[in-house]
């Protein structure tokens, strides 16, 4: 084969796989990400170092609901375009590197809404109260107990209520209050490891 038919073959390749990765990147930051759950306060319902993807585009339609896993900062709110461009040269880098560091560097929260704009939340013997009534919640481990944010509250405008499902040690709107809708990044749809859970998240 002819030497420059050769080399226009191999940078052809080189391109497309560059190409490849740089759009996995970019869906990576933009449409979805890889977060891994670093804490136990959604057990049962997720578990430590288990590896989710998150459905970062929904949101921009529609509203979070009741029931939704989310993952959102605590202090600050979702971020901008040059950081979700880092965090895009970081996915590139981590693939190169055949490893999965950028997971590490994960600081988000990822907790279970209870309470959306409208909703009065109370807590009261160990339960959870939405409306005046007692909610019935299969997935808490544990009794739900009151902390430091003052309890009933109806929740306003563009805010969220969350509580962690492992309700005796999760740190949450019980401590740190409402979430605004601008600190939120997704919604948990998949689990992706371990491969004997991987599934759709409920």
């Amino acid at each position: 084969m002819d030497k420059r038919k050769v080399k226009k073959e191999i940078e052809s390749w080189i391109f497309s796989i560059l190409g490849a990765i740089l759009i996995a990147g970019l869906v990576n930051s933009k449409v979805f990400a890889k977060v891994r759950v670093q804490q136990s306060s959604m057990e049962n319902t997720l578990l430590t170092n288990e590896q989710l993807v998150v459905d970062k585009l929904s949101y921009n339609f529609v509203e979070p609901k009741k029931g939704d896993i989310i993952i959102f900062h605590e202090d600050k709110e979702k971020r901008t375009i040059a950081e979700d461009t880092l965090e895009m040269v970081d996915n590139i880098i981590s693939i190169f590197n055949n490893n999965n560091n950028y997971i590490e560097k994960d600081d988000r929260l990822i907790k279970r809404v209870v309470g959306i704009p409208g909703d009065e939340i109370d807590i009261k013997d160990g339960y959870l109260y939405l409306n005046g009534k007692k909610l019935e919640e299969p997935y808490v481990k544990g009794e739900t107990i009151e902390r430091e944010f003052k309890l009933p509250i109806q929740v306003p405008e563009n805010k969220l209520f969350v509580l962690g499902d492992n309700r005796m040690i999760s740190k949450d709107s019980r401590m740190f209050g409402l979430v605004d809708y601008k600190q939120v990044e997704g919604k948990a749809i998949y689990r992706v490891y371990p491969f004997d859970h991987i599934g759709k998240i409920k």
